[in-house]
This record gives structure tokens, sequence and C-alpha cells, in this order.
């Protein structure tokens, strides 16, 4: 049950990424249809990623730094739909792509252990 949870997690993260860059390209590009179809699969791999994320610590009883990883991905979630919503609105992003980079980094040497408490 842990390796069908962790790669789907992992799976899902790795499409997310892909198709939260396809949407801000389509939206760049004014491909209107394209971006909402593309921003409706994000939001659903957005669940998926959540659910096999809390699967995985059900099973792992909690430990706190998959807890603090959980929080900063939630708070990467956000900021992508941020990043695509003023892009949209055809307003500036640039704060929230500083907050995209660094939660991401965080997020990725969280999930890859590199960094541990």
């Amino acid at each position: 049950m842990a390796n069908v949870l962790y790669f789907t997690h992992a799976d899902s993260w790795a499409l997310t990424l892909l198709l939260f860059i396809a949407s801000f390209a389509l939206i760049k590009m004014g491909k209107v249809k394209g971006h909402k179809i593309t921003r409706m699969i994000l939001r659903l791999f957005f669940v998926v990623m959540v659910i096999s994320g809390l699967g995985m610590l059900f099973l792992y009883q909690f430990p706190l730094m998959y807890i603090v990883k959980g929080i900063i991905a939630v708070w990467l979630i956000a900021v992508m739909e941020r990043i695509l919503s003023r892009t949209e609105a055809g307003q500036r992003a640039g704060s929230s792509w500083v907050q995209f980079a660094v939660a991401l980094l965080l997020v990725l040497l969280l999930g890859f252990e590199v960094i541990r408490f």
C-alpha cells in the first residue's frame, strides 16, 4: 500500500508541475479554452496529490517532517493558483513567482529527505 501511495503522490507532483507550466504557457499565448482545460485537470491532480499525501501521513503515523512538508505543499498549491489567476487577469505575479520557487525548493528538499529533522 505504501508503494502505491508513494508513486501516486510522486507522479501527481510531476504531472502537476507539467500542467502548471502548460496552463501558464497557454495563458501567455492567449489560448483561453486550452488554459481552462489544463487548469481543471491541474486542479484534479491537486486533489489526487493531497489525498495521496494524507494517505501517506496516516500510514506513516504523522511524522513532523511530513506534516511540515504538507503545509508547505498546500502553500505551493495556493501560489500556483494565484500565479495563474493573476496572469489570467493581466496582473503582475512577481512576488508569487518568488514564493513558488521557495516553496517548490522546500517541498523537493523535504520530499527527497535532503532536509531532515
